[in-house]
């Protein structure tokens, strides 16, 4: 692909593309993908950064292998929305009936003691010693219809066999 098929296969879709995905062919002989929701900035940088062959201006051993723009009528699989989720975007069903509900990581992190309450006794033994803090794992999240976030969402059956799954704001 050179940039002038890119910069017109832009123009095509830039009216419905929720985010533009990028392979990148990286100095070490790695593919580095890139998903980015803000599509006209990342066209602008590329336009800018990389010549007419796709090659970074500042490394000849970076350069575009391929480009996909996701279209704001796509959808997805499960395997698709979670990597979705991992290059930091929100997802959903179309199908779901409450008007807002998305799905996010969570990247994890530490939480002071008091805060997880909850976690003093597990199994009739203290899970957390005195003043110390609580280490969460990544996972991932739920904001729902009434605006509460569930913790720990979990997907049924029926989520993971899904093909609606689409990318949200």
């Amino acid at each position: 692909m050179k940039k002038d098929e890119l910069m017109k296969h832009y123009e095509e879709v830039k009216d419905r593309a929720d985010c533009i995905v990028l392979m990148i062919h990286m100095p070490g002989g790695e593919t580095e993908t890139i998903t980015n929701p803000r599509v006209a900035d990342k066209i602008a940088y590329v336009d800018k950064t990389y010549d007419d062959d796709l090659v970074h201006a500042n490394c000849k051993n970076i350069y575009i292998e391929d480009v996909i723009f996701c279209l704001k009528d796509d959808t997805y699989d499960f395997g698709t929305a979670i990597g979705f989720l991992k290059d930091g975007m929100k997802v959903a069903r179309r199908g779901w009936n409450g008007k807002g509900m998305f799905l996010y990581l969570s990247n994890g992190g530490i939480v002071p003691k008091e805060q997880f309450r909850a976690l003093d006794m597990v199994d009739g033994t203290n899970a957390v010693k005195n003043g110390e803090s609580v280490e969460y794992a990544p996972h991932i999240d739920m904001k729902s219809a009434d605006g509460t976030v569930v913790i720990g969402w979990l997907a049924s059956q029926t989520d993971m066999l899904a093909e609606d799954w689409e990318i949200v704001e």
